[in-house]
């Protein structure tokens, strides 16, 4: 089974804001922890503490397709998204598109229309959004209903930054009300940080239990959030790839990497379906 980490963070400069770890994610770190956690491929999402973020993510990702592709984060002060949009479509190792709309600032331009424009030209070109929008999920909804052939993917599960415990997933309805959109998918990713007790996680399973019948093994791909993680990244693999019982073995290859890649028509290269040497 191929291993696909829907988003990490890989950067060179700043200091991280939020996260766990503050040392930069360079290259060559990312690439041991992916031999040592038995990850194939990563989807390198910028962060927004690094101003070279989506060119460091792009480089790598262009020296090495089958390793990285990117999800570019389109800041909230750009002053031409449909330009920037429309710049990136035909930039090789791109594959999509991450808005933050995670704070009250960073809404703030979703909610005065600013990216009214953006949705249909994501439609029609097949780009793929990501949206970070906890405590704002009838946002999503809005969009999606209203571009029905937008592939849209929802971070975190919703969850806002910080939360744990049963106050996790207060918004839990809000999400679930996403499932009967088809073009909305969900990312699952670092999930065992929500969690009180350690691997596997075992508070969590009900509340994952229900996404998973919401939505379908289908619609829903595995991401670590490697640097935020408070636990071994290799736990955060095995807590999806081995430790849900109720996934049979396609769906967990679905779930670990075949979802994304379809949804990004990131290609299967000849060295996919083992880790790649360093």
């Amino acid at each position: 089974m191929q291993i696909v980490d829907a988003q990490v963070h890989a950067w060179v400069s700043g200091n991280s804001t939020g996260h766990h770890r503050r040392a930069p994610v360079t290259r060559d770190v990312l690439v041991d922890e992916m031999a040592r956690a038995g990850v194939d491929r990563v989807l390198l999402v910028p962060p927004l503490w690094d101003p070279e973020g989506n060119a460091y993510s792009l480089a790598l990702a262009q020296a090495e397709p089958d390793r990285f592709a990117v999800m570019g984060l389109l800041p909230a002060d750009c002053e031409d998204p449909v330009a920037a949009l429309a710049r990136w479509q035909d930039t090789p190792g791109m594959r999509g598109v991450r808005f933050l709309f995670n704070t009250p600032e960073r809404i703030a331009p979703l909610l005065e229309g600013r990216y009214e424009r953006v949705w249909p030209l994501a439609q029609e070109s097949g780009l793929v959004i990501a949206l970070h929008v906890p405590g704002a999920l009838g946002e999503a909804e809005s969009i999606a209903r209203r571009f029905p052939r937008l592939r849209l993917i929802v971070d975190h599960l919703g969850v806002p930054r910080g939360a744990s415990g049963p106050a996790a997933f207060d918004h839990l309805p809000a999400l679930l009300a996403l499932a009967r959109y088809p073009n909305v998918s969900v990312k699952a990713a670092g999930v065992g940080d929500y969690a009180l007790d350690p691997w596997p996680f075992r508070s969590i399973e009900p509340t994952l239990r229900q996404i998973f019948d919401a939505f379908g093994a289908q619609r829903i791909v595995w991401a670590s959030d490697f640097s935020r993680l408070h636990h071994p990244y290799r736990q955060c693999v095995t807590h999806f790839s081995e430790a849900l019982p109720w996934l049979s073995e396609a769906e967990r290859a679905d779930v670990m990497g075949g979802n994304l890649c379809r949804l990004l028509d990131w290609q299967t290269g000849a060295a996919a379906g083992a880790t790649l040497a360093a």
